[in-house]
Order: C-alpha cells, then structure tokens, then sequence
C-alpha cells in the first residue's frame, strides 16, 4: 500500500504535547529513539511495548467493566487519547466492540450525555446564535492537525436519533460511532472525517429543563428559520470544505427527505437512515429471494412505519422493480406502507411526501378490503393487509415493539411458504419481534434479518430438522463505509442513484442466503472490511462511469485511488522537526 502523506512522520510536538495529540500518541510504543529525540523518556513506563501488547492491555480493561456503558465510556476515552490503538482494537475485535461504538449500546450514551459529558471531544457544535459566523467556525475546525480539510462530513440535528427521537447535542456520538465504523469497515483515515452537530434547539422537554443540558436549551428551529440554518451551513461548506462529501444522519421525519432533496445536487451528500437503510434492506431482499429461487417483480411487500427509512426502502423497492420491468404504477402496487393511521391510502390525513407515491387509491382499497375501507382516513391494519396481499417481505420500520404478534406472523406464513421478514426498529427493545417468536411461530419457516443484534436460535428447519440459525443484523455498516468511503477516493461531485445501486448488488453478491434459504440473511459482521472493499470498488467505478468522479477516469484508476488513500491502524515513526 502506498503511504499516505497526511499520516506525518514528523512532528514538532514535544513531551506531554505529544501525548495529548491523539493522532500521533502511541504511548508506550514509542521507542527508545523516539523518546530521547521527544522529550518523553520521563513520561512514559519503561518498557517498550508492541501494539498487539497495547491491545491485549485494552481488551482485558474492556472485558473487566461492568456494563456496556462502562465499555462505551472507556472506548471513548481510548480514542480521545491514542487514535491508532482505538482503531487498532476495533479492527482485532469487530464483533466485540462493534455494538459498543455503535448500535446498541450508543443509543444508551447518548441518552446519558447530559450527565457524562466531560470535555471537548472530536467533533464541531454550530449553534443557531451563531448562524451568521458558521464559515469562520467552520474554518475554525476544518484546519484540523496538519491544517487539512476533511474529506467527510457526518453531519447530524439530532432529530431523530436511532429509534429514542430528539437527544440534542448527545446526538453526536452517533456521528462519533458512525466515523470510528467507517475507519473500521473502510479504512478511512480517522483525520478526514468530521463530526458535526447542528444545534437548532431541542424539543425533549426533559433536556430544556436539565441544568447539565450543554446544549442550546431552546425549541427547535421550524419552518424558514431551520431552512435559512441549513443553507448557510452548506454554504460554508462549499466554500471552507470544497468537495467534501456530507453524509445526512438522523434527521427527525419532517426534514431528512428534504434536507437530502435541497442539498443532494449542491455538495455530494446522501442520507443513510434513506438511502443507507435502504440498501441494506434491499440488499437482504434480493439476496433472499435468490437463495428461494424467486424474482422481486413477482413479490408483494408490506413495509410497517411509514417514516424517512420506510419510505427510503419502498423508493429503492420502486426504482428496483422498475428495473426488472414493471411501470411505474405497477411497482407502486407491489408496495404496501401502513403507518399509525394504518394502510398509506390518498385520504391519509397529513400523507407526507414520501409516502405519496404509495398511496392507494379507493378502487384499490375496495378490491382488496370492502367498500367501506379507508373511511375516516384510516386504513386497515397490519394484519388485514397481510390477509389480503399475501406478501413474500414484510418490513418493520416502525420502532412499535412486539407489532409482529403471533396472529401476524401465522397470516403471513399462510399466505407464503418462506417469508422473509425484516424487523429493522432499533435499539434491540423497540424490535417488532425477536427472532426467537419469529422463527417459533412460523415454525423456522422465516428468513429474519434484524436492525440490532441477536443471538443465534435453534429451531426446527424447513426439512424437520433441529439447526442452530444465526441471525444476521441488517447493519448500515454494510453499506455507508464502502459508499463514503469510494465516493470520498474518486471525489465523487454527487452521490447517484446508479452508485447507490451498485452498493446494493455488490453486498447482495456475499449474502450467504443468497446460495442457501438456511443460511444468515447478512454476513458476520467479521467480515464488514471485506464487504466495504467490494461495495466501495462498486461504487467508486459506477461514479467513473457516470462522469461524476474528478480523481478518476478509469475503473483502473478508481481502484488505486481506494487503495492509496486506505489507513491502517499502525504507528508510523516520528522524528523531531524543529
């Protein structure tokens, strides 16, 4: 692999300065050498450790606290001080520190930021007071260690956070998290991405009243206050961090779809919780369906939760199907979205935007449940719509615990003989069933992916038999970090429908349902570094081959791009530049 540049080797930090630069630190792995020409000979142990040392030390630190919180608190603390061995520990126990720096157990620490905050950590706060100053406080942060401008921005409101709504200002350690998960998955270099925390205001009445709230203890900016926010802030963008990619995270219903929509063409931008969500689903879907020998354009699908991923997953189905050949409105019938107010209909009251192209009209209501159905505005429910379309998928976005009962689950299997079905609602309690009720009720005839993680059940096969089936988790870390990361090394000037596409197709390939119905519906998550490198190949030569890359012009040159610019977790030498 080619170096990289932006990793110095030289530093004219000295001593406890050194140290307290998390990028370069290495604590007791630096050598004699280093030590002597550093000034850290006084400040560090004796001995002069290995990484695999060092890591060795953090995993029985890790496995010693209490609880995952615990574990979170002192990840965190770890990446503040040594960047290197954070990511280093990462990537020698994927399946051990994954669902701590990330899902479940960040949803947890955000809820608790308030009372656990303890100082600066990575990451910008542009506050609305400051609206007028957003490109000098941007230009602030953008210098960065070495004076670089990221090549990433992970830009979150905190709307709506996993499946717990607003968290304010605690909302960025999901930007946090879904940073260290693309230097894990992808190998992007931890000093090109960023951070960033919109704080327009919070509406959790529980944080305007908490004195340890750090944030701006204000409602919500709405309407053209909120839209004047975000177009300064890309503005600054445009003009402090040209080029930059802006991944779209956890913004609440009402404005992810048109955040995405207003600013997609202006930087190059996706929103995962839409179009991440969406891949991933979708990726599970076709794999499914191939291991059942089955065509996606012959299937009906019901999608329960009608937000930004629900509606994100229907419009990638309806982009897929018309792919396969239907027309517009005929892929628009094979997609069933329900909501609180039950089955999308055209009377729904307050039908938002994403959900339109969906909506059933009343000829199709009274074909399928009686003349008398959506009177009042409200639809049928779930388990009447199963009865009468009979659905090869059903999906759940809807963050309504326990929704896929009993009676759901034996409708669907009467309907079709393997289902798949994708409980997505995170964190693990918000599930609309666990994979255990699943597989006992439709008596281990389900294909399951999750949104969290879930042990493995034993049930019986579709043959009889008593197996053990591993339950896949239909992570977005499948997806995101080889997506940013190819569009990042090509500099990608949007992010497509066609590159999106081709992050689908490429992990849809590994799934090992994809061979055998029995087998996960996603890959381990061991095997996410395998993965981003395929989606991100994939998606770096769809973005070449549609113009839309600046440092490529060959699928040749697009792979060398991913391949130079990869970071590793290893120290490099530092020598005394005076």
């Amino acid at each position: 692999m080619v170096a990289d540049p932006r990793r110095q080797r030289s530093t004219t930090l000295r001593g406890a300065d050194l140290l307290n630069d998390p990028l370069r630190n290495k604590g007791t792995a630096f050598s004699r050498a280093e030590r002597q020409a550093l000034g850290l000979e006084a400040l560090l142990p004796w001995q002069v450790e290995t990484i695999e040392t060092q890591v060795e030390r953090c995993r029985l630190a890790f496995h010693a606290m209490g609880s995952d919180l615990e574990r979170y608190a002192y990840l965190q603390t770890l990446r503040e001080r040594n960047v290197t061995l954070f990511h280093r520990f990462l990537t020698d126990h994927i399946e051990l520190a994954m669902p701590i720096v990330y899902t479940p157990t960040v949803g947890q620490a955000i809820q608790h930021f308030s009372h656990t905050y303890r100082s600066p950590s990575q990451g910008i706060y542009l506050a609305a007071p400051q609206q007028e100053r957003l490109e000098e406080l941007l230009a602030q942060a953008c210098g960065g260690p070495g004076g670089h401008s990221p090549d990433l921005l992970l830009v979150t409101d905190a709307q709506g956070i996993l499946g717990i709504g607003d968290q304010g200002v605690g909302g960025i350690q999901i930007c946090q998290g879904k940073l260290a998960v693309y230097t894990l998955s992808a190998g992007l270099d931890p000093a090109r991405g960023l951070p960033v925390m919109l704080d327009v205001g919070t509406d959790r009445p529980e944080l305007l009243a908490d004195p340890c709230y750090p944030g701006l203890r204000q409602p919500r900016l709405q309407g053209e206050a909120y839209t004047a926010f975000l177009d300064r802030f890309i503005t600054a963008v445009q003009r402090v961090c040209p080029g930059a990619l802006v991944h779209w995270e956890d913004f609440g219903a009402a404005h992810a779809r048109p955040v995405l929509e207003a600013y997609r063409h202006k930087v190059p931008s996706f929103n995962d919780d839409i179009q991440g969500t969406s891949s991933v689903a979708t990726a599970a879907i076709l794999a499914g369906l191939r291991g059942l020998g089955k065509q996606l354009a012959d299937q009906q699908i019901v999608i329960f939760g009608a937000g930004s991923a629900g509606c994100g997953i229907a419009e990638r189905l309806w982009r897929l199907l018309q792919r396969a050949g239907l027309s517009a409105a005929e892929a628009a019938d094979r997609l069933w979205l329900i909501d609180r107010d039950g089955l999308i209909h055209t009377a729904t009251p307050s039908l938002a935007g994403g959900a339109r192209p969906f909506a059933k009209s009343p000829p199709q209501l009274a074909a399928h449940f009686g003349a008398e159905a959506g009177e009042g505005g409200h639809g049928p429910g779930l388990q009447a719509v199963i009865e009468a379309v009979r659905p090869a998928v059903l999906i759940g976005t809807s963050t309504a615990a326990g929704a896929f009962d009993q009676a759901v689950v034996e409708a669907l299997c009467s309907g079709g003989e393997r289902p798949i079905v994708l409980p997505l609602s995170n964190p693990t309690h918000l599930a609309e069933i666990t994979p255990d009720n699943l597989l006992r009720w439709s008596q281990g005839r389900a294909l399951v992916a999750t949104g969290s993680p879930f042990p493995p059940v034993v049930c019986s096969s579709s043959a009889g038999q008593a197996i053990e089936r591993v339950i896949g988790q239909c992570n977005n870390c499948f997806v995101f970090p080889g997506l940013g990361y190819g569009a990042v090394a090509v500099g990608a000037t949007e992010v497509s429908d066609a590159m999106i596409d081709a992050s689908i197709e490429a992990l849809a390939r590994v799934i090992p349902a994809a061979n055998d119905p029995e087998a996960p519906l996603m890959p381990p998550l061991s095997a996410v570094q395998e993965v981003s490198r395929a989606v991100a190949e994939a998606v770096a030569i769809a973005a070449v081959q549609e113009g839309l890359a600046r440092h490529a012009t060959t699928a040749e040159a697009a792979r060398r791009r991913l391949e130079d610019l990869r970071w590793s977790p290893v120290y490099e030498e530092l020598e005394a530049l005076s």
